[in-house]
């Protein structure tokens, strides 16, 4: 049972059950890759930081991470996936790369790894969805691509999936969110098209779902928007987490909270997961020492 859908009193962050889980952000503005325990609070220095000359990073703002906890990080715009070991902390050299003529990667802004371990990532220019198998490495062909007039993707930027196996995808130049059946491929027609005046959808760039399948959105323009399980057409959020500056990153811990990364905020927000309107965080990381300026994406380990 959920407290807060009750009324009973919130946990404390500083007791949270994910005592070892770390909250993982691609950091544009610092060139870095960081991630903090969920325990931080405040004006906390990382647990990890993985930057330096070794690391190719330069404005990487797509990132995600496997079942293992390794690493993929796509700076901005770029035509090549860093792969970095779960261990990599400091100047690290990326484990591997992916990327090349073969594996039609264009500029990606978006990055996603699903429950098989298999590389997801989207190209914004192309309007284009590729799919790399486990572990891919090296100039490699794509196991599935998207593309085609009735995709209906329009500068597809943050994917996620739920527990059907199908493929969501945020427009950030549509104001839509259109997903794909599990097998997808080619000129697929979605399956799910989230858009229209009522859902609020501005500049969706990155989705993810929580435990009860509600579908997250950190939309640039309009917030955090939460969307109920199974939602299609022109509906309307159930919440809508405003007082955000630029939200470009959403994640559900297993409590379901909701965090958000902060990209002109400079911060990471942790909120209830009923939190509505101008909310106050339950928790927030922001300061000097985190090294945060321009988070974008969030993922758990």
């Amino acid at each position: 049972m959920n407290p807060a859908a009750v009324g009973l009193p919130q946990q404390s962050p500083l007791a949270h059950p994910d005592q070892a889980v770390r909250i993982y952000t691609a950091n544009r503005g610092s060139a870095n890759v960081v991630a903090f325990k969920t325990t931080a609070s405040g004006n906390t220095a990382p647990v990890v930081n993985i930057s330096g000359s070794k690391t190719s990073l330069s404005d990487p703002d797509s990132m995600a991470l496997d079942s293992k906890g390794n690493i993929y990080v796509a700076n901005d715009g770029a035509t090549e996936v860093a792969v970095f070991a779960a261990s990599a902390n400091g100047n690290a050299a990326p484990a591997h790369t992916v990327g090349g003529s073969k594996s039609h990667l264009g500029p990606t802004e978006g990055l996603f790894v699903d429950p098989s371990d298999n590389l997801w990532a989207s190209d914004f220019s192309d309007n284009l969805v590729t799919e790399y198998k486990k572990g891919a490495s090296g100039n490699v062909k794509p196991k599935v691509t998207i593309q085609g007039s009735h995709t209906g993707l329009a500068t597809p930027v943050g994917m996620a999936m739920n527990s059907s196996g199908e493929l969501f995808v945020a427009n950030a130049g549509g104001e839509s969110i259109v997903a794909f059946a599990k097998g997808a491929k080619g000129n697929a027609s979605p399956v799910v098209t989230i858009s229209g005046g009522n859902t609020g959808l501005s500049r969706p760039f990155a989705l993810a779902f929580d435990h009860t399948g509600r579908l997250l959105v950190a939309d640039e323009s309009a917030g955090i928007l939460v969307f109920a399980s199974g939602a299609n057409g022109n509906v309307a959020p159930v919440q809508v987490i405003t007082g955000l500056e630029y939200p470009t990153g959403v994640a559900a811990d297993k409590q379901d909270h909701i965090w958000a990364a902060d990209f002109s905020g400079n911060s990471i927000d942790e909120y209830a997961s009923n939190a509505n309107g101008n909310a106050t965080p339950l928790n927030v990381i922001s300061g000097s020492k985190t090294t945060l300026s321009g988070a974008c994406y969030l993922a758990f380990h």
